[in-house]
């Protein structure tokens, strides 16, 4: 058998309907060239996070828009260090973050092989298990996905063999959700393409898990399931242990189905389990002949053309079967394979054939029959070039089209962003000139404040320039009673030292004078008593009348109001002295 039977398979989720064109009107930040990369890789959830609420959220998914990049294989990949915005969203609770992030690290597993050693080292082997352990059943789908896709490269086997891989998706297949189910199987599918991983895979009760998966209503987990055996039977001492375990019947019967990825998988775990001859008994007891003719003759796909053949060349190996297989009309089924465009279906039909005892037409029937199909396959040539140049010009018509409509969008797109920038900029300047409004209203303000101000001080200056006169004048006072007592004093002592009468006359004048003088003085002291007084009732009345002008009609007449406060206050006062006086 020339044919290996090493089947990998990857775990994609299904694009939604969604045009992911119309996500990009809120990506102005992202250049149009990253978000068709991301819209080829398939990335949705990811392009509907440029539009999510939280604005860090938006913020990280145009960052790692951008870090998408096409490497050397073509393939969409991303730049050095480019995943530090996916391991941003991974550390917020938001729901939507968790699941874009980790969609989107699924995705680009899946995609391209060269990102797998980036997203453990810069994602974290240990954030993507515990997603996977995680109680959240969305969150533990993704992650399991995200490990299936991982063991796409050969280069992760050890890791995820060794570091609790294996172990989180046994636990995580034995619970009763499909699509959790369908990651741990095409997981195990990958790393069984390895004969050094299966140990690893069948420890812990793993056979009896993945034959238990073919029991399920689901041709996607069946396929994983049927790819996974044929991985694990085309290693020689596990063919009996499959059939043992009870596996055959499902793998027989999955012969029937009609989806081509399902009998890939059946024809090639059928083929390898045929080369075990403990095995053809059981084998033969289940259908499994008659099923092979009927794929012999009907199927057309050269995948289960070549397993169909095998099988039944291993069958036909077993000379104790030999009468067996020919009741069964085994031979039936592998014509119609020696005349097959394929060689090796034709040599592998040919030598089953032979076991069995029939051999192949004379040389002269076999020359005729190989120049028929010559004709025949440069007939189906000449059709086929001309289907191709219909093809052809059908797809460069295609292509012309959707190289204008998509001129027409990126037209659309420019037009909307110049109109969006030139809207913003009218909005600018509408805002910049009401700051500028505002900060002239403040300036008027602090000025007019300022002006209050130095109004106040000045009136409080010449307040305070009356009240230094008046404590000059009481110090006056003061030193002219002093000189007053000192003169009594003095005539008090010459009384006391001349006798006379006359001095005491004169004496007594002078006493009768400085009475006089006293009882002037005491009455220009009351009188400037009263004035002042008056002065400080009038300056409060003036105040407040001032406050209230102020407030209703502002400061227009305040000059005039202190002037005819202190006129009024000025000649009051020098009318009452006078009077007094005389």
């Amino acid at each position: 058998m020339k044919r290996g039977g090493t089947l990998k398979l990857k775990t994609l989720r299904r694009p939604g309907v969604k045009d992911l064109s119309s996500m990009f009107d809120e990506a102005v930040n992202v250049q149009d060239e990253h978000l068709h990369y991301a819209e080829e890789a398939g990335l949705e959830q990811l392009l509907e996070l440029l539009n999510a609420q939280h604005p860090k959220v938006r913020a990280l998914a145009e960052n790692f828009v951008s870090n998408l990049e096409r490497d050397d294989t073509g393939e969409v990949g991303v730049c050095p260090e480019g995943w530090a915005p996916i391991k941003d969203m991974l550390k917020y609770k938001n729901m939507e973050a968790q699941m874009g992030a980790l969609w989107t690290i699924a995705i680009l597993a899946g995609n391209n092989e060269n990102v797998h050693i980036d997203i453990i080292d810069e994602i974290g082997w240990s954030t993507i298990l515990s997603r996977a352990k995680s109680k959240v059943v969305d969150l533990k789908r993704v992650a399991c996905t995200i490990i299936a896709n991982l063991s796409l490269s050969d280069d992760m086997h050890e890791l995820l063999t060794q570091e609790d891989g294996v172990a989180v998706l046994k636990f995580a297949g034995r619970e009763n959700d499909i699509k959790v189910k369908r990651a741990a199987c095409n997981a195990f599918a990958n790393l069984c393409s390895v004969e050094e991983n299966v140990p690893a895979i069948l420890e812990d009760n793993g056979l009896d898990l993945i034959i238990s998966f073919l029991g399920e209503n689901d041709e996607e987990l069946t396929t994983a399931a049927l790819h996974c055996l044929a991985n694990i039977a085309n290693i020689p001492e596990y063919r009996r242990l499959i059939v043992e375990r009870g596996g055959l019947e499902n793998i027989i019967n999955a012969l029937d189905s009609k989806n081509i990825m399902v009998l890939k998988g059946a024809s090639t775990a059928v083929a390898h389990l045929a080369l075990e001859q403990q095995n053809h008994q059981e084998m033969i007891d289940a259908g499994t002949v008659e099923k092979l003719v009927y794929l012999g003759r009907k199927c057309k796909n050269d995948e289960v053309q070549y397993r169909v053949a095998c099988a039944l060349d291993a069958l036909a190996s077993n000379q104790d079967l030999k009468q067996e297989l020919k009741s069964r009309k085994a031979p039936d089924g592998l014509k119609p394979l020696t005349r097959s465009k394929d060689p090796e279906i034709k040599e592998v039909a040919i030598a089953a054939l032979a076991k069995l005892g029939i051999h192949a037409k004379s040389k002269l029937q076999e020359q005729e029959r190989l120049e028929r199909e010559r004709l025949e396959r440069e007939a189906q040539e000449r059709a086929r070039l001309e289907r191709e140049a219909q093809e052809r010009a059908r797809l460069e018509r295609e292509a012309q089209e959707r190289a204008r409509l998509e001129q027409e969008a990126q037209e659309r797109a420019r037009r909307e962003k110049l109109q969006r920038e030139q809207a913003q900029a009218q909005q600018e300047a509408k805002e910049a000139q009401r700051r500028a409004a505002i900060e002239q209203r403040k300036l008027e303000a602090e000025r007019k404040r300022q002006e209050r101000s130095q109004a106040q001080n000045d009136k409080l200056s010449k307040i305070e320039a009356r009240k230094r006169a008046m404590e000059e004048k009481k110090r006056q006072r003061a030193a002219e009673l002093d000189r007053q007592q000192a003169i009594r004093d003095r005539i008090e002592k010459q009384k006391r030292e001349k006798g006379n009468h006359q001095y005491n006359r004169n004496l007594e004048a002078e006493e009768r004078m400085l009475q006089k003088q006293q009882k002037e003085n005491q009455a220009r002291l009351e009188w400037e008593k009263k004035k002042r007084e008056e002065e400080e009732r009038k300056k409060q009345q003036q105040q407040q009348q001032q406050q209230q002008q102020q407030q209703q009609q502002g400061y227009g007449n305040q000059g005039y109001a202190e002037g005819y406060g202190e006129g009024y206050g000025e000649g009051y006062g020098e009318g009452y002295g006078y009077g007094y006086g005389n």
